[in-house]
């Protein structure tokens, strides 16, 4: 299990939009052999909005997360001590390189977060009320990186958390 997360955190976000494609292919090919029935109209176009917001509101959250540890990591900094045998898992991983590494995935899924939001705005604003199927297809792409991205973030944050005791 640990190596397929270590595959996983190396490129998370070609991971996170694979699936993407994947569920998209799968549902695409669902409704055309009738399996599956898509949602059409307005209620796209009003999720839209829902999973926009929903994206932006865990980006904050991230981001959030991020400026903590930056700032235990000045903390540690302004503070000028040097590790010791006896010095706390926590005092240890912000002077690693797995500090860096935490630090990057968090940043990585603030950006994807925000690219697909605004996509998805952006998306609500340009296309026709006839083309809501598209709609459909980006607000599933919202959804799926939106959960992948929090559970990426949420499992880094309790390894960490995991450090502090």
């Amino acid at each position: 299990m640990a190596k397929i997360l270590d595959k996983y955190y190396n490129n998370p976000i070609l991971y996170d939009y694979s699936l993407c494609i994947l569920i998209i292919l799968s549902l695409q090919l669902g409704s055309e052999r009738k399996l599956i029935k898509l949602p059409s109209g307005e209620f796209n176009f009003d999720f839209a909005s829902d999973i926009g917001a929903i994206g932006l509101t865990i980006s904050g959250f991230i981001l959030t997360l991020i400026t903590i540890l930056i700032s235990f990591k000045s903390s540690q900094i302004l503070s000028d001590e040097k590790l010791k045998n006896d010095s706390s898992p926590f005092k240890i991983f912000l002077s690693s390189k797995l500090y860096k590494r935490a630090i990057e995935i968090l940043q990585k899924g603030v950006i994807s977060l925000i690219i697909i939001s605004f996509l998805i705005y952006f998306s609500k604003l340009i296309l026709p009320k006839e083309e809501s199927s598209y709609m459909f297809f980006l607000n599933i792409t919202g959804l799926i990186i939106i959960l992948t991205t929090f559970l990426r973030c949420y499992y880094v944050l309790g390894l960490i958390l995991k450090m502090q005791k």
